[in-house]
């Protein structure tokens, strides 16, 4: 048994999303659950590799703008390549801090934590994102606070019912970290198609999903410059001419 308990039989959140995006940690409840949405909802696993496609843009772009510091928080399950190896491609040196709360996640995270550049770090931290000052306190052993830092919360705030806690947890990691630092997110968005897929993946017994507006995932950014109009995660930054938009939503910004 966990520490954390006995483990659910059902459904993951992370399961399911890791094998809707082309991963390969999954129970077969998550699998099961993940083919049935993928199968009548195709704007679902779209999603889901838009944003482990984006999340290697958003770090390969921080790190070459000079940020050698990441806290990629709610991450899921590795799925390669993972924050680090991407941010260590670019700087050797980079440190980056792992969030979650999933033991699944935290059991598979970990094994991967020494696989890192001899000169850079990597951590995982068993926490949940709404306790700020103890994520903050721990991120602290590993990142400068000091120094400017990606802030990472990809496809997971939505997994809190209320847009406007949502943006004031982003805003209060974006209060600990200096100018010059970085947040990204994304989401997905309030479409027809999502709606009913989100109502068959609560009905299978996935963890409620709450579909955000534009304008609820700019509450998240209230305060920073943002390098893009919030809009599909497939355009930003393609790395294929003409992508398809996406269901999945989300902005880069800086802190000024």
């Amino acid at each position: 048994m966990s520490e954390h308990g006995p483990q659910p039989t059902g459904p993951s959140s992370a399961g399911t999303w890791c094998c809707l995006g082309g991963g390969q940690i999954y129970t077969e409840a998550d699998k099961e659950l993940a083919d049935a949405i993928g199968l009548s909802f195709p704007v679902v696993p779209a999603a889901a590799r838009a944003s482990r496609a984006f999340l290697e843009r958003v770090v390969d772009h921080t790190a070459r703008a000079g940020i050698a510091q990441f806290l990629d928080l709610g991450t899921g399950l590795p799925v390669e390549p993972n924050t680090h190896q991407v941010a260590q491609a670019v700087e050797k040196s980079a440190r980056i801090v792992y969030v979650d709360n999933d033991p699944t996640v935290l059991e598979h995270g970990r094994a991967l934590a020494n696989l890192g550049t001899p000169e850079g770090a990597v951590a995982y931290l068993d926490g949940d994102v709404r306790h700020v000052t103890k994520v903050l306190g721990e991120a602290a052993r590993t990142l400068d606070l000091n120094r400017p830092v990606a802030v990472l919360m990809l496809s997971m705030l939505g997994h809190i019912e209320d847009p406007a806690e949502a943006g004031e947890i982003a805003r209060r990691y974006m209060s600990a970290v200096p100018p010059g630092s970085y947040f990204a997110t994304c989401d997905s968005v309030d479409s027809s198609d999502m709606r009913a897929a989100a109502a068959a993946y609560a009905a299978g017994g996935g963890p409620p999903i709450h579909l955000r507006t534009a304008a609820e995932l700019e509450l998240t950014g209230t305060g920073l410059d943002l390098l893009a109009p919030v809009g599909p995660i497939s355009l930003w930054h393609p790395a294929e001419p003409a992508p398809q938009p996406v269901d999945q939503w989300g902005f880069v910004a800086r802190k000024p």
